[in-house]
């Protein structure tokens, strides 16, 4: 064989090629510990001067990137792969997904056109395995993603482990207020607005496009009169929309361009979003979330859910109004009973050791 599979070589991809994030970024750091160099890493970016300890980064829609690919035994993805892409019987296609809980519907229910729609079972005739952050997840991406159920493994989210792990939450949050020149003491809080990603049409209202946002000033003045402390608010866009970055007020901290999600909610006491599965990762950490949707109708007609969202653990809101009352109001104890069955109504899979077992059930070892 003019190319041969390497049996110790792993290709990454996030987000398309754009970040070093997400699930498969926390696999690499995990093998890259524990294996060290028995292993060859290639990164998959946009950027392909960006440097990543221990990893070869090559750009991605290249020729090397797909000589790559073509010659690693484990693709680890973590948003769809690209089907025309010819690979091999025995290499392992792994997808982690960007998303985890079962809110907003995906794939087959979304209204893409047909050829896009078949570009994505197309994509998914090549995975092997797909993690699985719960059953209810299970349950309801099978069917939308077009993968047949036996080719989730139950795992976990490896994006998800460091919510177990106190410590390491704590030096990811100094991490975050030190990029941001912020002075790390428990006087200064981070409430993250991220909200998600609204398809092609967006929000509109009489015929126009809106966009969505809460209003700044109200959100601080809430939360500063429900809780002690000084608030500073961070602002993250879903990585295929930053419309909104261009009307920030000053006092809004644009934290788009920092690249571990997960880095930010640690540092986050307080994350504001509204269908994004952020919360369902928030979530583990028992800090207050709170959803602002003034589309929900809107979204709900276009688009849907798995689940009713008022029977989600997070207040609902869909003005300003009913935003700073729902934290106004906020009970923690309630709260963290309504997520203790949240997650197990769902039947949650996340645990310590995501990343172990996501290696043990693909064959890295």
């Amino acid at each position: 064989m003019i190319l041969p599979v390497d049996s110790k070589k792993v290709y990454f991809r996030a987000f398309h090629g754009k970040k070093y994030g997400c699930s498969p970024k926390y696999l690499f750091l995990h093998m890259l510990e524990k294996y060290g160099n028995s292993y060859k890493y290639i990164w998959e970016l946009a950027d392909a001067a960006q440097e990543i300890p221990g990893a070869e980064c090559v750009k991605r829609l290249t020729f090397k990137s797909f000589i790559h690919m073509m010659t690693s035994k484990y693709i680890i993805t973590n948003n769809d792969f690209m089907w025309w892409i010819p690979l091999r019987k025995s290499q392992v296609m792994l997808e982690t997904w960007h998303g985890g809980g079962a809110y907003k519907r995906v794939g087959s229910y979304e209204k893409w056109s047909r050829l896009m729609l078949m570009d994505q079972k197309r994509n998914a005739r090549q995975i092997t395995h797909y993690i699985s952050s719960s059953r209810k997840y299970t349950e309801v991406q099978a069917p939308s993603k077009w993968v047949p159920e036996s080719k989730f493994i139950k795992t976990g989210m490896p994006r998800n482990e460091v919510f177990f792990y106190p410590q390491k939450i704590n030096l990811l949050k100094q991490k975050v207020y030190e990029y941001f020149g912020l002075p790390f003491h428990s006087d200064l809080k981070i409430v993250l607005y991220a909200p998600t990603y609204r398809g092609l049409t967006g929000y509109k209202e009489g015929g126009k496009n809106i966009k969505v946002a809460p209003d700044y000033k109200r959100l601080l003045n809430a939360l500063e009169q429900k809780y002690d402390g000084k608030w500073i608010l961070f602002f993250r866009s879903h990585y295929f929309d930053s419309s909104l970055i261009e009307q920030l007020p000053d006092s809004v901290v644009d934290a788009t361009k920092y690249e571990d999600m997960q880095e930010l909610l640690c540092a986050a006491d307080v994350l504001i979003t509204d269908y994004s599965s952020s919360m369902w990762d928030f979530g583990l950490t028992g800090r207050p979330c709170f959803l602002y949707a003034p589309d929900l109708k809107q979204y709900i007609a276009e688009r849907g859910f798995y689940t009713d969202p008022f029977t989600w653990p997070f207040p609902m809101a869909q003005n300003d109004s009913e935003l700073a009352q729902n934290i106004l109001e906020f009970d923690q104890d309630a709260y963290k009973k309504a997520l203790d069955k949240h997650y197990t109504d769902y039947g949650s899979f996340e645990n310590k050791d995501a990343c172990a077992k996501v290696c043990e059930a693909i064959g890295i070892q």
